[in-house]
């Protein structure tokens, strides 16, 4: 049993590396921001969720053996650069109407993932996966 709950373990968190590879892979695109900088500023990762299942970035860092957690960086620009324990990606982000959104590209596809920012907190939800930064 111990060893079943392990690997399930183990295989959550390859896939989650795997979408991190998405924004690591990345290229910018010529989009502009939208006028609304509040995202702009350094927002460090404090948690991994899928389901019911929940991981601190302490354990994060821990199951994917990095010395740092995951940072995005969003500049005034409308550029955002995502650092993963000194690898990074870079993409740009925009705003509508208080939405925003990050666009990178992954060999020759563009893709487009909403941002939720509630205050401190900042959420990125795909695959299943919600990923939880808070401003720096």
């Amino acid at each position: 049993m111990y060893q079943t709950a392990r690997t399930k373990h183990h295989l959550f968190f390859i896939s989650v590396l795997m979408l991190l590879c998405l924004f690591l892979a990345s290229c910018g695109s010529d989009q502009k921001t939208g006028g609304n900088n509040a995202i702009a500023g350094t927002w460090e990762m404090t948690e991994i969720s899928s389901g019911t299942s929940q991981m601190s970035a302490e354990d994060y860092m821990k199951s994917a053996d990095v010395e740092k957690v995951p940072v995005l960086k969003f500049e005034t620009d409308g550029s955002v650069t995502l650092d993963v324990d000194g690898d990074s990606g870079t993409g740009t982000w925009a705003e509508e109407n208080g939405n925003y959104s990050i666009t990178y590209k992954t060999d020759s596809e563009e893709h487009t993932q909403s941002v939720d920012m509630d205050g401190s907190m900042l959420t990125i939800k795909q695959n299943g996966y919600t990923l939880t930064y808070e401003r720096q």
